[in-house]
């Protein structure tokens, strides 16, 4: 690992520190005016960021994420750099009633439809996206999640340390 990604690793929850005023304030929300704000520490429209707690049992860690409506289909999980990091990614989809069609009569003497009104579907879309950096290298083959009343619990068997090897001189 270069020296630049291993600071860059070292000061990703400073980062996340500064980041938490700035997502955290109504003022804020929306705004997109400079092209700071196209950095990925910070959000973007329409961002969700999801509570995350990472405890260590044992040989393994658990992550649990607060995803309320979120559908299991709708959520990704995976482990990347090198068994390092665990990213949540998601998306919320909620609608509206389904539409409905209304006929009222006017009391005419021809006795027919005078108006019709619908109620039109509505959708909202929210996506989010986690990282979680790991102490320790993790074994990802025997990772498991599991999605229940709105929570996330990934269980990460954290990878077995490599023996040290003897290098015979010659």
């Amino acid at each position: 690992m270069s020296i630049a990604r291993q600071l860059f690793h070292e000061f990703r929850p400073l980062f996340r520190m500064l980041e938490e005023p700035i997502t955290r304030t109504p003022a804020s929300w929306g705004v997109r005016s400079h092209p700071f704000f196209d950095d990925p520490f910070f959000f973007s429209p329409g961002f969700t960021r999801p509570a995350v707690d990472v405890t260590e049992q044992g040989n393994k860690y658990i992550v649990e994420a607060d995803l309320p409506g979120v559908a299991k289909e709708n959520v990704e999980v995976r482990i990347g750099e090198g068994g390092r990091s665990l990213t949540i990614e998601g998306k919320v989809v909620s609608k509206g009633p389904e539409p409905e069609l209304r006929l009222q009569k006017a009391l005419t003497k021809t006795d027919t439809p005078n108006q019709i009104s619908a109620e039109r579907q509505f959708w909202s879309n929210s996506s989010f996206t986690r990282t979680v950096w790991l102490p320790r290298p993790v074994d990802s083959s025997g990772v498991s999640a599991q999605l229940k009343d709105g929570v996330l619990t990934v269980t990460i068997p954290k990878a077995e340390d490599k023996a040290s090897v003897v290098v015979p001189v010659q």
